[in-house]
Order: structure tokens, then C-alpha cells, then sequence
């Protein structure tokens, strides 16, 4: 049976788009394939009675077309800090079987390739956002600060709640290494990042 679950914490994600990436607009991405890593770092979060803080979880994407559209190819990748049950509820968070924001987005993927689980590390410093899974992804990224010093930023965005916006970066290193299918090296594009809080109550 579906738990209640609520997340808060920070997200980053990069893609083969310049910045901005035009897949918020319904526009198709460079080279007309998406390819994209996206991650969410929990700060606080459960899942009914299980604790969730302090974890993360994310996904390798590869489509063709209009990412929006839909025929996403997934990797799931989970923290290794979670244990046994932690890990499942990730897993069911994610996958989209618990409802909320991933429960809208599963009819955009056709196949779950697979799962992964390894260790997450996320940090902030001097202006560069770094995250590491594993030897599998590597995110670094520059925030992009526009006019009067102000972030940039674009909104709506997918994966946050209705009422924020997205910070718009742009990396300096973005690469993926886990098959011949998810593996590629798109630095110097588009990164989005920001706060999110999410559930499914």
C-alpha cells in the first residue's frame, strides 16, 4: 500500500542543451536527443515512518524528439547510505508507484533501463554546485548570474513545485559513464538547480 511521503531539499541537473535549455518551451533539444542527469539531495524527507533525511535519488534520461513529449529511457540511481528499506522507498518514490510529481511523469517513459545504487556526494562552494554518483555522474556547475547581479532563472520547471523557480547554471564538468547507451559528456551546457519540497499529500 502507497505511504504518504514529502521531500525537501536541492536538485541539480544537466543536459546536451545550451543554456537555456528549450525543453521547457516544448522546443526539441540540440541535435534533436535529449540527453539529461537530474538528482535530488534530500535535506528532510520520510516515507510514512521511514526517514528519508540526509539521502538522494535521481535518473539518467536519453530521448529522442521533444523531451516533454515523452519516451524517456531511465536509469534510476539511488544513495548507497540508504539501508534495505530506505532504498525501497526511494525506489517507489521515484519510480512514480507513489503518486506525486513522479506518478506524472511515468507516462513519459517508455522503459526503465535500470537501477543502480552507489554513493552520492553534493556540496556548495564559491559559487560552483558539485554532485558525484559514484564513478557514474559527475555534475559541476556555474551559476549564471545575469543583469544587476541577479541569478538567472526560468520557470515553470518540471520538477520543482509550482511556485518556485529554477536557477539557470551552466557546467563545467557533466559527464556520465555507466553503458553504451548512458554515457556521454555534455560540459559547458545547460544546468538547472534550485530548492524543491514535494509529496504526495
Amino acid at each position: 500500500m502507497t505511504r504518504d511521503w514529502n521531500l525537501n531539499g536541492n536538485f541539480i541537473e544537466a543536459c546536451n542543451c545550451s543554456v537555456p535549455c528549450q525543453c521547457l518551451w516544448y522546443e526539441p533539444a540540440d541535435d534533436n536527443k535529449c540527453t539529461f542527469a537530474g538528482f535530488w539531495n534530500i535535506e528532510e524527507g520520510r516515507y510514512g515512518d521511514v526517514s528519508l533525511d540526509g539521502l538522494g535519488a535521481g535518473m539518467l534520461v536519453w530521448e529522442d524528439g521533444i523531451l516533454l513529449e515523452g519516451g524517456w529511457h531511465v536509469v534510476l540511481v539511488l544513495d548507497d547510505a540508504a539501508d534495505e528499506e530506505q532504498a525501497q522507498a526511494l525506489e517507489t518514490i521515484f519510480s512514480g508507484q507513489a503518486g506525486g510529481l513522479f506518478e506524472a511523469a511515468a507516462p513519459l517513459i517508455d522503459t526503465v533501463e535500470d537501477s543502480v545504487v552507489v554513493p552520492f556526494s553534493y556540496s556548495v562552494e564559491e559559487g560552483y554546485l558539485s554532485f558525484s554518483a559514484g564513478d557514474i555522474v559527475t555534475i559541476v556547475t556555474d551559476k549564471c548570474v545575469g543583469f544587476g547581479d541577479e541569478q538567472g532563472s526560468a520557470y515553470p520547471h518540471p520538477f520543482i513545485q509550482p511556485d518556485e523557480e529554477a536557477n539557470i547554471g551552466k557546467t563545467t564538468d557533466a559527464s556520465v559513464d555507466f553503458d553504451d547507451n548512458f554515457s556521454w559528456d555534455v560540459s559547458g551546457n545547460n544546468s538547472y538547480f534550485g530548492e524543491f519540497e514535494m509529496g504526495n499529500s
